[in-house]
């Protein structure tokens, strides 16, 4: 049966995701670095091969794959422009497709397979339990814990710019409740799916406004400004909701080229981000669509020649001096005294141009006092308030008389649906319709987290330098990650802020330098392990640290051992361990929940990365 993870969902795993950092009991994140090797450059496999139609084997003829590919390879074949990922290898000519090749192709003499991975160009990760879980920890180099100030929600960027066109918010337009891959907006600029998201924008002043009106589809080409918790109007005929300001301090930390912050307060910070989400009215309209024009509608505007009482005034001259000509019509006090206030007009006489309304005005208003007679818009809807006058519509008399445009008088609050119905005398105008956008839950501006739907979290973590000596600084790295509450050798939980996950062997009778990223031997053990760091400990060079992961131990379990002697494989260079000491964390515990490769990144001494990444649910 059909059915949708809605946008509700993704953007309560944020949330809750965001939570677990700060709750009563809260859940231990760590920020890690691994794999100081790089990958292999792109290399050709030799012998030939065959590809059949419908079959995941891939057959070769002179080949080595048992040596020269590993499962999750990313492979090609030449002239062909489909790729291959190795799924299994069943010997030195034979391994098994992820994916079927669509079309018979037999390869001549000179065909060959190829990688596509190298150092600058890295692997896709695997959401396999042997990549996420054993090869994660094995690649595993240095740890920080990420604190909650570490954390943000954050939504797609979409910066102001002049003549841009921006979607207006609408309650019944499923796109703008689910995000699209922000790679979309680059890609494709001028896709109309792409477009249903820019329903806000940020201004260089760091501040964020929804877009409640586009002006008939307008683009905007003034840029809003201001905090106000009123909604914002400009020249352009835009008009925008301000929900929050991006602080410089949160843009340093949080803001990308791709991706803002956005919160949601919780208490009163004295910004104007506060005031707006107490301002917000539930189910408050502010919004009213047009979707037929109608036609041979009036319109009048002038002031009030004479202001007899609260429910009777004589019109301006401009008046059409017809009987009944207005009657029906909205009566609306634009400025003066009075300003405001609109009545249904319920009796025209277009000899004397005098109107009689409905009820009297509050605040009555006078010959200074500029009105404006125009259809009326009736509002019904589940508020629970009698059915009023809350609109009045803008005609153009340039338009054959057409509903062009509705402004709201009085919002109101509490609507979960409602209609709108335009109203005037029946023989002066027909057919104009309008549809009601019913504001989110809380109102405009209530919860920015919810209502911009912002299912991404954004992490930045800033490792300054060595950061105590557990981050190397004379070696790089590939793969970041987020790992989720780890265990300590002993079994309790790593809380720690740095935590140092190379095994620490200390030597003695050192022949020279061992290097980084070679493999070092255990001669009695047959051991093995990657060399992460080396430095000499005494002025002879006869001592040193030696830092290493990934250690293999031979094939029954033993690793380094007290006494036995260490050799490079690539340096050739010897070494007698005088003791070993094992990483922080127990292997293999914790979850790991986020992983990513990148391009080598070279680290040094004096150098502080800020490394940002963002978690989309």
């Amino acid at each position: 049966m059909p059915g949708i993870i809605t946008s509700h969902l993704r953007t309560h795993n944020a949330i809750q995701f965001y939570e677990s950092f700060s709750e009563a009991a809260p859940t231990r994140y760590f920020y890690y670095i691994a794999k100081p090797d790089p990958y292999a450059n792109t290399f050709q496999l030799t012998g030939t091969v065959k590809l059949s139609t419908g079959s995941n084997t891939v057959t070769g003829q002179g080949t080595l794959f048992t040596t020269e590919l590993k499962i999750g390879d990313i492979v090609g074949v030449t002239g062909q422009a489909n790729t291959l990922r190795v799924h299994s290898i069943t010997n030195a000519q034979t391994f098994v497709s992820v994916f079927k090749p669509t079309s018979n192709e037999v390869l001549g003499a000179n065909a060959y397979l190829r990688t596509l991975v190298s150092d600058f160009s890295p692997p896709q990760p695997e959401d396999s339990y042997q990549e996420t879980y054993y090869e994660s920890w094995r690649n595993m180099i240095a740890l920080k814990k990420v604190q909650q100030s570490d954390v943000s929600h954050c939504i797609p960027r979409y910066d102001w710019a002049n003549n841009t066109f921006y979607y207006a918010y609408d309650n019944l337009d499923p796109l703008q409740s689910v995000s699209l891959p922000i790679d979309t907006v680059f890609l494709t600029i001028n896709d109309s799916n792409t477009n249903h998201l820019k329903t806000y924008t940020i201004t260089d002043a760091g501040n964020v406004y929804k877009c409640i009106d586009n002006n008939r589809g307008a683009n905007s080409t003034v840029k809003p400004t201001g905090t106000s918790t009123s909604i914002i109007s400009t020249a352009d005929g835009y008009r925008w909701k301000y929900l929050y300001t991006v602080t410089l301090a949160e843009a340093l930390k949080f803001q990308t080229q791709t991706y803002i912050p956005v919160k949601t307060l919780t208490a009163n910070d004295g910004s104007a981000q506060w005031n707006v989400q107490q301002a917000a009215a539930n189910g408050a309209i502010h919004h009213i669509v047009v979707i037929a024009n109608g036609s041979g509608y009036l319109s009048t505007q002038n002031v009030f020649a004479v202001v007899t009482n609260s429910t009777s005034m004589i019109l301006g001259d401009n008046a059409i001096a017809i009987d009944g000509v207005y009657n029906y019509s909205g009566l609306f006090i634009d400025s003066g005294v009075g300003s405001g206030q609109i009545r249904k007009i319920l009796k025209y006489d277009g000899l004397t141009r005098r109107v009689t309304v409905n009820n009297a005005f509050t605040v009555i208003p006078n010959t200074s006092s500029t009105y404006i007679v125009s259809p009326t818009v009736i509002i019904n809807g589940d508020s629970g308030a009698t059915p009023v006058s809350r609109a009045t519509a803008y005609v153009s008399n340039c338009h054959l008389g057409q509903v062009r445009k509705i402004t709201m008088i009085n919002n109101g609050r509490s609507y979960s649906y409602a209609n709108a119905h335009i109203i005037a005398n029946s023989s002066y105008g027909t057919g104009a319709t309008a549809r009601i956008i019913i504001s989110p839950q809380g109102g405009h501006g209530s919860d920015p987290v919810s209502e911009l739907n912002a299912k991404q979290v954004i992490i930045n973590v800033r490792v300054a330098g060595g950061e105590g000596n557990s981050f190397p600084t004379n070696n790089d790295f590939r793969t970041i990650g987020l790992i989720r509450d780890p265990l300590l050798a002993n079994g309790t939980a790593a809380n720690a802020s740095v935590i140092d996950q190379s095994t620490r062997i200390n030597l003695s009778l050192v022949s020279g330098d061992f290097i980084a990223d070679e493999i070092v031997t255990g001669t009695t053990t047959g051991a093995k392990a990657r060399v992460v760091y080396f430095a000499n400990s005494n002025a002879s060079r006869t001592q040193g640290i030696l830092k290493v992961i990934k250690v293999i131990p031979n094939g029954i379990g033993v690793g380094f051992r007290v006494g036995e002697t260490l050799s490079g494989l690539t340096s050739t260079v010897t070494a007698n361990v005088q003791s070993v000491t094992k990483p922080a964390l127990r292997p293999f515990t914790g979850l790991v929940m986020y992983t990513e490769n990148r391009a080598p990144i070279t680290r040094a001494a004096d150098q502080t990365e800020d490394v940002k990444f963002v978690i989309t649910f």
